[in-house]
């Protein structure tokens, strides 16, 4: 199945990654996570969703305006990040006030519901902060995000709007794509849509383009 060629790249992650997925505003990432979680389900790879501002509750509502089935994917566990929308297992909640983040709470609670094996980790939201926080704490956000690279309980997806970043803080793109260890870009074109690797931890996968249409990301 043509669904499945993305395996080379999402089982090609290496544990300890910090891996940026960027996509446009119109390329619907909602289907590669969902992509992503029905391939993880597939394998028993653990799962968890970190949910910035509610990003997970409404990616899951285009979901299922888009006719897809969503069994499995309501019960994945979730740490809320701010917002009041709760879907899937909330394990605990970070607050974000207007000018701060809390990580080390954040790792409090990550630390009490990670599962020994390693887990898949899509990170929701994030380019939210970037608006919400002021240039000195988006700073201090991404240094923080590097202090996990490399351990390797987890494989950290970050979902991340490029045309709002490019927008409001251009030159902070570029750090977050220093800093990421593996850098996907999730684009929509000719009825296509298409993961491509543009760097990578793993030199196997850089350069890798998967093309899917809609019809093989419903079938998983």
């Amino acid at each position: 199945m043509a669904a499945h060629a993305v395996d080379s790249i999402l089982f090609g992650l290496r544990p300890g990654e910090t891996v940026l997925i960027e996509y446009s505003a119109v390329s619907s990432p909602e289907l590669l996570l969902y992509l992503v979680c029905r391939r993880c389900m597939a394998r028993g790879t653990p799962l968890l969703i970190d949910d910035i501002s509610d990003a997970f509750a409404e990616s899951v509502i285009r979901l299922d305006l888009m006719g897809l089935e969503l069994e499995g994917l309501r019960n994945v566990p979730v740490i809320k990040i701010g917002g009041s929308r709760d879907i899937g297992s909330v394990f605990g909640r970070v607050e974000v006030d207007k000018y701060f983040l809390d990580f080390r709470y954040y790792t409090e609670i990550y630390k009490k519901i990670v599962p020994e094996e390693v887990v898949f980790n899509p990170v929701l939201g994030i380019h939210k902060l970037f608006i919400a926080l002021d240039r000195h704490e988006v700073i201090r956000l991404i240094r923080n995000i590097s202090t996990f690279v490399g351990k390797k309980s987890r494989v950290a997806l970050y979902f991340l709007n490029r045309d709002i970043v490019e927008r409001y803080s251009p030159e902070l793109l570029s750090f977050f794509e220093e800093t990421a260890s593996t850098v996907l870009r999730w684009d929509f074109e000719g009825g296509k849509y298409r993961l491509r690797v543009v760097k990578a931890a793993n030199s196997s996968i850089v350069g890798s383009t998967v093309s899917l249409s809609f019809k093989d990301i419903s079938r998983q």
